[in-house]
């Protein structure tokens, strides 16, 4: 039947009143899934962050300055500092400022200050690093990245930030500078090198001419008499072996070794010793009994002594003061000796050791530990060469050095070379072929671009029965030679001359006669001329500047034959 509009209206309220209630439980069914996806969302995305807090390397934290406390501090404290996050916390900062390196913490403080103060900006962003004594009582190096926030009249409320381990990093950098300080010494080296070998060269042809006339004087005298000529001809060795220093120092120099006996050495030095230190200084010597001898170069060896005792004199200066020299031989037990110079210590063992002390003004601990550092001096004039030789011949005798000094108290070197074990008794050259029995025969050429080392040679030569003739130059020699092949039994041949040098003018001239008897003579190492010939029987070298014994013995040795 048909409804009135009464009930039409009630039937038409009911049908909205259901459609809202289902609108509603619709809607309401929406947003409680919204809210269970966005908490479902949180957790998934706590746990990623809790998972990237846990494994990440990087110390997360944040410190109220309101209440001096670590609000938060991330899971990777512990792998960084030893410490837990609890630990940390219990701390206090001032407990946490004590674990960096005593030579940051005065960094860390002025800018905990510089922080402090009040700022118009209400952030800070920025880097610092320093280093921690983890737990295992190492240091580790960290860089902070951190995060200041300032309040609205500007002062800090909190700091938060990221620490990164830079330990392998820095390791690194300090290897890398390392490296770059070895490559600019090794190039200041190749510097000096050639400047070195160039005045060594002409050093030692001047050293020649001395000591080529002081022994013809000598000869003229009838031998050595212990006078004035004796004194000239050591006194131009030793000038010598200071041109020898220099290659030394360039590694330019080869060691010629021998059994020395280093309180032999030092007592031979006591002339030389007297006119090289200040009057006021006077040197006390304490030479054991019994020393061991050692295997090394005699000229180095007595270098060492002598930069020691020099040095010591120039620390004393005008004052009067003592030098003392000790040596005696040790036995050491392994590990007994470990702060030398190279680094490393020295096994156990027999060792020779040579002591200079000086009652000079002393070291401080920087200057103590850059003393051997290439080209470093501390003197007005100085050029830095003389300790760092020292140490380069001592590390070429498997030696090392360890150095005591206070500021006023004055210093000690310890020198140790290795003891010889079982030394043989080498002879001498001059004493192997018999200088005084034997005789020269026929014509040597003479070549060489300084006329008074020829005009030396030339004397010489004949007086040890030679026939003599003179080439200025590589291509005269050439010349000469070609001319009077038949003749020439012998070359003496310089090595750095004009046109050709020796060793191009003897490859020629070589083509000729292969077997040709050549001695060569330069101030340069033997190495650096023989490298070309290996092993040739009639090829010899004689060191400029050479004495009269050596010279003869070179010559005979490859005309007979038996070189070397």
């Amino acid at each position: 039947m048909p409804y009135d509009d009464v009930t039409l209206s009630y039937i038409a309220l009911w049908m909205f009143v259901l459609g809202g209630g289902l609108l509603w439980a619709v809607m309401h069914l929406k947003r409680n899934s919204r809210i269970q996806q966005t908490s479902r969302d949180c957790d998934l995305f706590q746990d990623r962050l809790r998972n990237i807090m846990q494994y990440s390397r990087e110390l997360l934290f944040r410190f109220d300055l309101t209440s001096k406390k670590f609000d938060y501090l991330s899971p990777s404290c512990l792998s960084l500092t030893g410490y837990t996050a609890e630990e940390i916390k219990e701390m206090g900062p001032q407990e946490v400022l004590r674990h960096l390196h005593p030579d940051d913490q005065e960094k860390v403080r002025l800018l905990a200050a510089k922080l402090a103060k009040k700022n118009d900006e209400r952030e800070w962003l920025g880097p610092v690093d320093y280093r921690f004594c983890h737990l295992d009582g190492q240091y580790r190096s960290f860089s902070d990245h951190l995060h200041v926030l300032y309040d609205k009249s500007g002062q800090p409320v909190s700091i938060s930030g990221s620490i990164r381990d830079v330990t392998q990093i820095t390791r690194l950098e300090e290897s890398m500078r390392m490296l770059e300080k070895k490559f600019q010494d090794s190039q200041k080296m190749a510097g000096l090198g050639l400047l070195a070998s160039g005045i060594a060269h002409d050093f030692n042809n001047l050293m020649t001419v001395v000591l080529g006339n002081a022994e013809l004087a000598l000869m003229e005298c009838g031998g050595s008499d212990g006078g004035v000529l004796d004194e000239v001809k050591k006194t131009a060795l030793r000038a010598a072996e200071l041109a020898n220093q220099m290659l030394v120092y360039t590694g330019k120099s080869t060691l010629v070794r021998g059994s020395l006996n280093m309180g032999a050495v030092v007592k031979e030095m006591t002339s030389l010793l007297d006119v090289s230190i200040s009057k006021k200084v006077s040197i006390e010597y304490c030479l054991a009994d019994n020393i061991p001898l050692i295997r090394g170069d005699i000229s180095q060896i007595r270098q060492v002594a002598m930069n020691l005792i020099t040095n010591a004199s120039e620390a004393i200066g005008d004052r009067p003061g003592v030098i003392a020299i000790s040596i005696r031989g040790v036995d050491l037990g392994s590990g007994e000796i470990e702060q030398t110079i190279p680094p490393g210590g020295l096994p156990a063992g027999r060792y020779v050791l040579l002591e200079v002390s000086d009652t000079g003004a002393g070291m401080t601990e920087e200057t103590r530990q850059r003393i051997f550092d290439p080209l470093f001096t501390t003197k007005i004039t100085g050029r830095g060469l003389g300790l760092a030789s020292l140490l380069n011949v001592v590390m070429r005798h498997n030696g090392a050095v360890a150095v005591d000094s206070n500021v006023g108290t004055g210093t000690v070197f310890h020198v140790y070379f290795p003891a010889e074990v079982d030394p043989a008794t080498l002879a001498s050259e001059e004493a192997r072929v018999e200088n005084g029995e034997w005789r020269g025969y026929g014509t040597v050429l003479v070549a060489d671009d300084e006329s008074a080392i020829r005009d030396i040679a030339k004397a010489l030569l004949e007086r040890f029965g030679f026939r003599v003739i003179t080439a200025s130059d590589g291509l005269e020699a050439v010349n000469v030679y070609t001319e009077n092949a038949g003749d020439i039994t012998l070359l003496l041949m310089d090595l750095n001359m004009p046109r050709l040098n020796g060793i191009e003018a003897i490859l020629r001239i070589r083509h000729i006669n292969p077997k040709v008897p050549v001695l060569f003579m330069s101030g340069y190492p033997r190495e650096q001329v023989m490298s070309q010939f290996g092993h040739h029987p009639h090829t010899n070298f004689v060191r400029k500047p050479f004495q009269s014994g050596e010279l003869l013995s070179g010559i005979r040795s490859v005309m007979e034959g038996h070189c070397d």
